[in-house]
């Protein structure tokens, strides 16, 4: 098993987000499918012990052993809110294995439980996980602690802290991006440069921002994809419905990918009518086709003048495409858009 088998099945359960399932669903298609692609033996009743009562009288929904590592795993309907009830039925369950760690979760949110910390049970909250548009960092973060092979060397401590330096690096970042990118842009204006990555540049030479954060902006940081060249890649989902963009900054021009898929239904609001429309006409013309389960998906690509159609075609309906469509890195198109567009979504 692997970290890819991790993101791909984050990606399939992140459809379900906007209609939260209950316990029974997280349970068996969240939890044991995310337990599988992290490496574990879902099937072998010695590896994951469903539901026993131990010896103090408690129970938890999973035991989950693997070489020297054991954990309690609560788990929780979607819409339920984790507190401090449910971590101490985990906590003192795990106490009682002989185990400092326990992972209480509702499918979206993964608290991973620390019994060596002092404090009430949510003070012992080691590190939390929530899934959203950032389903990447998200896999890898999840994989980090729950990967079959940590818990066979026991070697959670040292996971948990690099996930929270990881964690506490992306915001770092995002401060950057979100206090720096004004500079760069106030510059690239000023100076009427070209391209952000040159007014970064610029800046960081002038004084205006680091080059620590130069990097940043441009990802170039250390653990930071580094940033797409010509062609880039974006990602939106709605629903169940996922889709591939490629935007191309010299002509502005925006292709959904064959393969991508769009949400049957249409968004209230008198936008709907035209993507109806068109949507019709592309049914007619065989570029989109209608699948078993409601989605529709295109046959081939289809180019747009702008990510808003895109994204439109995609929704059902209005949407800022700069806000919705996603880089590979989880920022929003809306960071490679060119200063004379800012006017205009």
């Amino acid at each position: 098993m692997s970290l890819a088998e991790v993101q791909d099945a984050v990606q399939a359960i992140q459809g379900w987000l906007d209609d939260p399932p209950g316990e029974a669903v997280v349970r068996q298609c969240i939890v044991l499918r995310l337990l599988l692609a992290a490496g574990f033996d879902i099937w072998n009743p010695q590896e994951i012990v469903p539901e026993e009562t131990n010896a103090g009288g408690r129970r938890s929904d999973f035991l989950v052993r693997r070489g020297r590592g054991r954990f309690a795993l609560e788990i929780k309907g979607m819409g339920v809110t984790l507190g401090n009830r449910e971590y101490e039925q985990a906590v003192t369950y795990s106490v009682h294995e002989g185990s400092r760690w326990a992972v209480v979760t509702n499918g979206r949110k993964w608290v991973v439980l620390d019994e060596h910390l002092p404090g009430r049970y949510e003070q012992r909250a080691a590190l939390t996980l929530e899934m959203g548009h950032d389903t990447e960092h998200f896999a890898s973060d999840l994989y980090a602690v729950l990967s079959a092979e940590v818990w066979e060397r026991d070697a959670l401590e040292g996971a948990v802290a690099q996930v929270r330096a990881r964690q506490q690096r992306r915001t770092d970042e995002a401060k950057i991006r979100r206090e720096k990118t004004r500079v760069v842009e106030a510059t690239q204006k000023e100076f009427e440069i070209a391209t952000f990555g040159k007014a970064a540049d610029a800046a960081s030479k002038m004084g205006r921002i680091t080059e620590a954060e130069r990097d940043v902006l441009l990802g170039l940081g250390e653990g930071v994809p580094s940033a797409p060249q010509g062609d880039i890649e974006f990602t939106y989902a709605v629903g169940e419905a996922r889709a591939t963009a490629i935007y191309r900054p010299d002509d502005g021009s925006w292709t959904v990918k064959a393969g991508s898929t769009a949400r049957r239904e249409l968004l209230p609001g008198s936008s709907s009518r035209g993507v109806q429309n068109r949507r019709q006409k592309l049914l007619d013309e065989g570029v989109l086709t209608v699948l078993d389960d409601g989605l529709l998906v295109f046959a081939r690509d289809l180019s747009h003048s702008s990510p808003s159609s895109a994204a439109a075609d995609i929704a059902g309906g209005a949407r800022n495409g700069w806000e919705v469509w996603r880089d590979t890195v989880g920022r929003p198109a809306q960071h490679h858009r060119p200063t004379k567009q800012a006017a205009s979504p």
